[in-house]
């Protein structure tokens, strides 16, 4: 594998996980109100469309997609599927910094793991 296609890994990944993050921050934004019926699904759904940072996450979406398709037309998917989880690292960090989430010893062990096989699959 190339750098230039370790690259837009890692790009997509950042998108994909940046998507993640402003979805939270969308859903934090709305009120925990209980959906029972079809018609309360709807009005979620549109409340959800007036979000802006929502439709940011959607955007990113589409720009990871776009990258990660070019790594498919170049790379094998055993090699390029388990770099995907690159995106745990970064949602980790992400969450930590910008949602202000808790880190803990088992997170940052659990995640060490996956930087491990990370680097066993990048290497071959």
């Amino acid at each position: 594998m190339t750098l230039k296609i370790f690259m837009l890994i890692l790009l997509a990944e950042i998108c994909s996980a940046g998507m993640h993050i402003l979805y939270k921050k969308g859903a934090n934004s709305l009120e925990n109100e209980p959906t029972k019926s079809i018609k309360d699904y709807i009005i979620f759904a549109f409340k959800i469309l007036k979000i802006p940072v929502i439709w940011c996450g959607l955007v990113m979406v589409c720009c990871g997609m776009a990258m990660w398709l070019i790594v498919l037309a170049h790379t094998d998917l055993s090699v390029a599927f388990p770099l995907d989880s690159i995106q745990y690292i970064i949602i980790l960090a992400a969450s930590f910094f910008f949602l202000g989430e808790k880190l803990n010893r088992e997170r940052i062990m659990g995640t060490l793991f996956v930087v491990l096989g990370i680097v066993l699959v990048a290497t071959k």
